[in-house]
């Protein structure tokens, strides 16, 4: 018999192999973009209009703020199993 914690990981990867994909798809259109776009402006370099951090610190910032937040909520939805795991204990035979 299938279990929860089997159906779930093989949707889990069904799911990561799926935006996997998509990602490959895009960053190969981002990247015949361009290669066909660079060599138009090689002599007119494209720039932002208004400063600030490049996109590279715009992504590390982004993304940390995410893993912290996850790992935030992580610790809290442990800390909630934890705390009702009294309730959910199968009780112990004397």
């Amino acid at each position: 018999m299938t279990t929860y914690l089997e159906l779930s990981k093989s949707a889990q990867q069904q799911v990561l192999a799926t935006i996997k994909q998509g990602q490959e798809l895009a960053l190969a259109g981002v990247e015949l973009w361009a290669s066909t776009v660079a060599p138009l402006v090689k002599d007119q370099p494209v720039s932002i209009p208004f400063e600030g951090p490049a996109p590279k610190e715009i992504v590390a910032n982004s993304f940390g703020f995410a893993e912290k937040l996850l790992a935030s909520q992580k610790a809290f939805a442990e800390k909630v199993v934890a705390a009702s795991a009294p309730v959910f204990e199968a009780p112990k035979s004397k």
